[in-house]
């Protein structure tokens, strides 16, 4: 038996809502749907395995049941009214796993768009249009796991900078003097209202042009490296 002959056997499966087709259906969205969030369980964040694994399937019971009543009304029903309320939903959930911490960082936005095309990626499934969703899945892992890594090189070597420091409120010149030795131009500066570590710190937020590329991390270290500075992060 070819692939193409595969392939139709499968086609004509998904074309009908039958017992097995549904059951399938429902388990593929489970499976992919919690590999999607194992990355980012791994990394702690409160959407995972289960989040997403929940979204997906149920996207795909939404599509089923749209694809279902249509059916069972002779074609009359709007297939896409449930899916596009699914989508709205899963809008707001997304919402939800998007925070700003108290340095104005946000976190999140990669968790919400995460699910957002879980959902996509379930109604599709439910659809039955099981291909465009195995390419679906193996594109985002492409991204959350591979892509990862380059984003973070990327990041790391870009020419501007966003940094948050403590530093004794008697040493801001050091800081300033070494800014300027560097080259480096202050595009803002200002003053947080952060509890510090050290008492007699100020908080800083100062957003820095780099002029060229430049490794991140060592500019963190040089950074430190300045007489009165206790802690320092870079915001981003």
């Amino acid at each position: 038996m070819g692939f193409s002959e595969v392939l139709g056997i499968l086609k004509v499966f998904f074309s009908e809502l039958t017992p097995a087709s549904v059951a399938v259906r429902l388990i593929l969205a489970t499976a992919m749907g919690g590999m999607i969030g194992i990355e980012r369980a791994q990394k702690r964040y409160a959407a995972g395995i289960r989040t997403f694994a929940l979204v997906c399937l149920g996207s795909a019971l939404a599509m089923i049941t749209a694809l279902y009543l249509a059916e069972m009304s002779g074609g009359d029903a709007d297939v896409g009214r449930i899916p596009g309320q699914v989508l709205t939903g899963v809008g707001f959930l997304g919402a939800g796993t998007i925070i700003v911490t108290d340095r104005k960082q946000i976190r999140g936005l990669t968790t919400a768009a995460g699910l957002w095309v879980t959902s996509t990626m379930g109604l599709a499934i439910g659809a039955g249009f099981i291909w465009a969703a195995v390419l679906c899945v193996i594109l985002v892992l492409f991204t959350t796991w591979l892509m990862h890594s380059f984003s973070r090189y990327v990041d790391s070597h870009t020419r501007t900078a966003e940094l948050y420091i403590e530093i004794d409120r008697s040493k801001v010149n050091e800081l300033l003097k070494f800014i300027r030795e560097q080259g480096y131009l202050i595009k803002s500066m200002e003053r947080r209202q952060e509890p510090v570590l050290v008492e007699g710190d100020i908080a800083l937020r100062v957003g820095l042009d780099l002029i060229r590329k430049y490794y991140h991390p060592q500019l963190m270290d040089d950074v430190m490296a300045v007489e009165g500075v206790h802690y320092l992060e870079e915001i981003g």
